[in-house]
């Protein structure tokens, strides 16, 4: 069986004394073969970057996280397809929209998302979407601007069937976190039973 852990953030994990390379270790001793690093901002990318490419067992994303917005570098559509280039770059994001930790006028947030993913056309790259509290205008958005040309992964997916299905339409996969174990997430628990296993 091969294990891979399609989202997690590397160099933000404590790893103790052992640091980042530790983690990894540990990861590798539990049985994970293969490791998506995926970057939440482009300060830190370098870094996110550097892990892939000297690990045959990690990729990396590029993008910048849908609630990252202070003190960071506004990617362009340029910037993004440019990065997502390198050899280890898979995928574009962590992108998406974010109505639970961020307030306010959020019209920010949303041309945040259609950058990615007109990015992730250009650039071929599959998207890894962040959706929490915003599942139509993230359906909607992925619509207006084509994301089936890139298809990609709804990250940590914590909504409804309907919203599942309308994902799925859209080539989609879903990815369930622990929070589907947890005993009052029963309509969850029901799109888990509902997802074909190859989605």
């Amino acid at each position: 069986m091969r294990i891979v852990d399609s989202h997690c953030h590397l160099p933000l994990i404590d790893g103790g004394t052992d640091g980042t390379a530790g983690v990894m270790q540990r990861a590798r001793d539990a049985g994970v073969t293969h490791m998506l690093c995926v970057s939440v901002d482009l300060e830190t990318f370098d870094g996110v970057a550097e892990i892939a490419a000297d690990c045959n067992d990690v990729s990396a994303s590029v993008g910048v996280h849908p609630n990252t917005d202070e003190g960071i570098t506004e990617p362009t559509v340029q910037d993004l397809v440019q990065l997502a280039a390198r050899e280890s770059i898979v995928a574009i994001g962590e992108t998406g929209l974010d109505y639970f930790r961020s307030q306010g006028d959020l019209e920010w947030q949303r041309a945040r998302f259609r950058t990615h993913i007109r990015a992730a056309r250009e650039a071929d790259r599959p998207l890894v979407i962040h959706c929490r509290e915003a599942p139509a205008d993230v359906l909607r958005i992925l619509r207006e601007e084509r994301a089936t040309e890139a298809g990609g992964v709804m990250h940590c997916f914590v909504d409804d069937w309907d919203t599942a299905r309308a994902a799925l339409d859209l080539g989609f996969y879903i990815s369930l976190s622990g929070i589907v174990t947890f005993k009052n997430a029963v309509g969850l628990q029901e799109v888990a039973r509902r997802l074909p296993a190859e989605r």
